[in-house]
């Protein structure tokens, strides 16, 4: 019984306690974009290409302006935007954004919502966690405490 109140404890601790700094780690419903180099832009803007929207980098937010150019400088060029979303219809359709005398593509490729879990998740599952534990502990310490009461009433005669 102890053993199966630590595994609900632990089911309700975890996703409780992730709600709870979620918020924290910024992530939390901060869509991510990726802008793809000029030769993709140069295809999408191509005669036969689909009819995206424009947009200068002017235009984006602060917000947008920032995620759009740490995007470049990373690794898989994506960036999370904190703030600010007011090209968000753009973005979610794909847009052409001229930086810098190039245009890049650029497009929404996760929304990172925040995870829903009950208020009372962590808390209960902690208590869980810990009457499992002396559930699963209770027993032998008893046996040992019967133990050393039959050693010293087997002294005392």
């Amino acid at each position: 019984m102890g053993v199966l109140l630590i595994a609900i404890g632990i089911g309700g601790a975890v996703p409780g306690g992730y709600a709870l700094i979620q918020d924290e780690l910024r992530d939390c419903d901060s869509p991510t974009i990726v802008v793809e180099p000029p030769e993709r832009a140069a295809d999408l803007v191509a005669a036969d290409g689909p009819d995206l929207p424009r947009l200068a980098f002017d235009e984006l937010t602060a917000a947008e302006q920032e995620a759009f150019v740490m995007a470049l400088d990373a690794p898989r060029r994506e960036a999370h935007i904190h703030g600010e979303f007011r090209n968000r219809p753009a973005f979610e359709r794909g847009v052409v954004v001229a930086y810098e005398g190039e245009q890049y593509y650029s497009t929404i490729v996760a929304e990172n919502t925040c995870f829903r879990a009950p208020a009372l998740g962590f808390p209960l599952g902690l208590f869980a966690i810990g009457l499992g534990t002396v559930a699963v502990l209770l027993p032998p310490a008893y046996r040992k405490l019967v133990a050393l009461e039959e050693q010293a009433g087997g002294k005392e005669r």
